[in-house]
């Protein structure tokens, strides 16, 4: 090595201490070894010095660490960070360098949480996960850090995707694997978003990987300064992806928060558009992953990126393995025999998970929910209540919106209606309840089932509390004057408890004359 680089035996121990001097590739008894071509290569790369004299200004204000040179401009600028291009000097590799800047508005502990995450991750490996290549802070207090330079990120990628679900899924899986990896170490991401997912050449040449960058760092900069204002927050997109509970307290964000913003990264790369609105278009097998994600209750979302994971290769797979063959009436019929008697948990989550995928705008697939939900029992229906009562709380609002508009034989408006009365008896919740009870009043007057409508009245009279009073109030306002007379006459108003009649009588009175 001396030889090769021109010195004394005793200087290479002083140029081992420098930052950018290549490292070893291995140990032996007496001491390290060197790769003598990578150090020949550093030696001829023009990076290292080799006249007397130290570095000129321009260039010393330019490195960083004594190792990355920084090329200008920036290739990229944000409100807390610009990024640079730069050369690595101990690899002579074009790397990236991430520099925040404008830190004086920054709480002197976020700055410290910065450094302290950055040599964690300094010490991460994991092919989904972009690695931390040193990091440190500059001549002016601004913190750094340097990555390998990628090819793009996900979202440049978005339109190419063009929403298939086979290459969403392999892509999901490497995002998922690095964001458990991080997870095991402790780590939260904090602004998951497909900005800040890089596409990485593969060290064989073959196969390029995707992995998670930028943990957040400049994201929670932004947060710990000072209050943004909404015209501010609407220029900055890490928000579209941020779960509900950081808006409020960026240092409450967790694991739950990551599977929000994993959630948002899926609802993209399935729509092609940007996750803007929490309404997702209907119909498609990964509705429910996205629907259970994106919950605005941390409790209600997929409890773990594995969980996250296991769902949508349950959705893929139900597409693969059903839908390429069988009709949605076909499906109907073999989901409708596992609802009978006492179902399997496991049966359960597969009948949720078909029902949230269903197009409530197809009538094909709405006939084949008609045909599943109605013969649930009670315990049935209190086992999808507990386990995600959004989820059931969605698929009963398409269910009670179509039997309110659609004909039926007079005995399935029977069959209807005592499931619905099932609903609100498991639930007992007022939101349902509105919902079933505008679904009632429509049905019983649209196909003048007598049946339909005892059912309303008992659901009605059962009425306890002041809250699923004015909540069944408030539904048959929205009913037709015609459903409204037929469902309920002065006699059965007298019959119910107060809160009730004092709610609903207005309503009966109004539509009498």
């Amino acid at each position: 090595m001396a030889k090769e680089l021109g010195v004394s035996a005793a200087r290479i121990t002083v140029l081992r201490q420098r930052p950018d001097f290549p490292d070893p590739i291995g140990e032996i008894a007496l001491g390290p070894i060197w790769d003598l071509d990578i150090v020949h290569a550093w030696q001829n790369s023009g990076l290292r010095s080799v006249k007397a004299g130290r570095p000129t200004a321009a260039e010393a204000n330019r490195t960083l660490g004594a190792r990355f040179l920084l090329e200008l401009p920036e290739i990229g600028r944000g409100g807390f960070a610009n990024v640079y291009r730069a050369i690595d000097k101990k690899t002579a590799d074009p790397v990236a360098v991430k520099m925040l800047h404008d830190m004086a508005g920054v709480e002197d502990e976020a700055i410290k949480r910065f450094q302290r995450e950055l040599r964690m991750m300094e010490r991460l490996s994991h092919a989904n996960v972009v690695p931390v290549l040193a990091q440190g802070t500059s001549d002016n207090g601004d913190v750094w850090y340097a990555m390998p330079l990628a090819q793009g990120s996900l979202s440049d990628y978005v339109a190419q995707i063009n929403k298939n679900p086979p290459i969403i899924v392999d892509i999901m899986r490497q995002i998922c694997a690095g964001l458990a990896y991080i997870h095991e170490q402790g780590i939260y991401h904090r602004d998951l978003k497909p900005g800040n997912v890089l596409r990485l050449e593969s060290r064989d040449g073959e196969t390029d990987s995707w992995a998670i960058s930028d943990f957040g760092l400049a994201v929670q900069a932004e947060r710990d300064s000072s209050p943004l204002t909404s015209t501010a927050r609407q220029g900055l997109g890490s928000w579209i992806y941020t779960a509900p509970e950081q808006w409020h307290s960026a240092r409450s964000a967790n694991a739950l928060s990551d599977i929000y913003s994993l959630g948002k990264v899926l609802q993209e790369l399935t729509t092609g558009e940007l996750p803007v609105s929490p309404e997702i278009p209907p119909g498609g097998v990964l509705r429910p992953v996205i629907e259970k994600a994106t919950s605005n209750d941390p409790a209600a979302r997929h409890q773990s990126v594995g969980e996250f994971m296991d769902a949508l290769d349950r959705a893929l797979g139900t597409k693969v393995h059903h839908e390429a063959w069988e009709s949605r009436a076909e499906q109907a019929e073999r989901l409708r025999d596992r609802v009978l008697g006492r179902p399997a948990p496991d049966d359960l989550v597969q009948i949720l998970e078909w029902a949230l995928a269903l197009n409530e705008d197809d009538e094909d697939d709405m006939k084949a929910l008609i045909r599943v939900l109605p013969w649930m029992n009670v315990a049935s229906i209190k086992w999808f209540w507990t386990h995600d009562r959004q989820a059931f709380g969605r698929v009963i609002e398409r269910f009670t919106a179509y039997v309110g508009e659609n004909s039926f034989t007079f005995e399935y408006c029977d069959v209807l209606a005592d499931f619905m009365r099932r609903v609100i008896t498991a639930t007992n919740d007022s939101r349902v309840l509105g919902q079933v009870v505008a679904a009632l009043a429509r049905l019983g007057a649209n196909h003048n089932r007598w049946h339909v409508r005892d059912v309303l009245i008992a659901t009605l009279q059962d009425i306890k509390s002041q809250e699923n009073a004015a909540a069944a109030s408030e539904a048959l306002r929205g009913v037709p004057l015609d459903a409204l007379l037929f469902s309920i006459t002065d006699f059965t108003l007298r019959s119910m408890p107060v809160a009730v009649r004092n709610g609903i009588g207005p309503l009966i009175q109004a539509a009498a004359s």
